[in-house]
């Protein structure tokens, strides 16, 4: 058992805040002494590390507080380790399997389990770099060779997608600088990758528009005619995406030749010239796109 300070010092915040979250949202209830004094348990503090995982990726304390307890109680408490990720290393190694598994079965309950679990691992760009994004990877395997059936995938791809909502508005307090938006090309559908970027973006303190999938090239010239737009971002998931995605591309360009365009994406390698590549990394991506906005904005004007 700790003492508050000794448990404040654990999970990384003072000991106001235990006390104010503790009073205010009734994320735990910590044991009492014969002297009065407050006494945390394991379980307690791993709890409030996975309240205060959820307030460092942006969501606000009142909503963190309860997705914390959702989680707990979706959880068995022995599982709870003391960095909150469970019993072993490496907390997840079945992750794959486990996804695939609920997805061929089109068991919701398991599926949301899963993304329950994995999503109270650490940060949200850690969490789908070292987790998510290598699950979806055997989900997509095992779609092409038949262990997952298109419903199964569109209802683990749909959960998914649910999951960076949240994230997407609970980043929303860190977005208030420049503004960029975000959409693929006509008959592109996959976006969780693109989705997961603008998270990334935002919580890097870019001001994003997420416009969605399958966007025509007219909608696409409509955005960016506004002045104060600062970047597009695109995606080019698959071989089959490079024809239209480079032809909003070159539309792009050619419409507004002082737009910034990005691209992200497995094939981002045969976009056209104009787009900068942002590579495969969402962090890093984020920080290239923000640091070229910001030398955009510094540039001289040309005479």
């Amino acid at each position: 058992m700790y003492t508050i300070k000794h448990a404040a010092r654990r999970v990384g915040i003072t000991t106001a805040t235990l006390r104010a979250w503790e009073r205010r949202y009734g994320v735990i209830a910590p044991h009492r002494s014969e002297s009065g004094y407050r006494l945390y348990g394991d379980h307690d503090v791993a709890v409030l590390r996975s309240m205060k995982q959820l307030v460092d990726q942006g969501w606000s304390a009142g909503l963190a507080a309860a997705e914390a307890i959702r989680l707990d109680r979706a959880q068995p408490a022995h599982q709870i380790g003391m960095d909150g990720r469970g019993d072993g290393a490496n907390p997840s190694p079945d992750l794959a399997e486990r996804l695939t598994t609920a997805a061929s079965a089109l068991d919701t309950t398991d599926l949301a389990a899963t993304l329950d679990q994995v999503f109270a691992l650490g940060g949200f760009e850690t969490v789908m770099t070292d987790h998510v994004f290598p699950a979806l990877e055997e989900l997509g395997d095992a779609w092409a060779d038949g262990r997952v059936s298109i419903a199964g995938e569109h209802l683990a791809s749909n959960a998914l997608m649910r999951r960076l909502a949240l994230a997407y508005e609970a980043a929303a307090a860190h977005g208030h600088g420049p503004r960029i938006a975000l959409g693929t090309a006509p008959n592109t559908r996959h976006e969780i990758g693109l989705f997961a970027f603008a998270v990334a973006a935002r919580r890097h303190g870019i001001d994003t528009d997420y416009l969605g999938a399958d966007l025509p090239i007219d909608d696409w010239l409509g955005v960016v005619d506004d002045p104060d737009l600062a970047a597009a971002v695109l995606v080019i998931p698959t071989t089959a995406d490079i024809i239209a995605t480079a032809a909003v591309i070159t539309a792009l360009h050619d419409h507004r030749p002082d737009l910034l365009v990005a691209v992200g994406g497995a094939q981002q390698s045969h976009a056209p010239e104009p787009a900068v590549r942002l590579g495969h990394d969402i962090v890093a991506g984020a920080r290239t796109l923000a640091a070229l906005i910001s030398q955009k904005q510094h540039r001289p004007p040309s005479l």
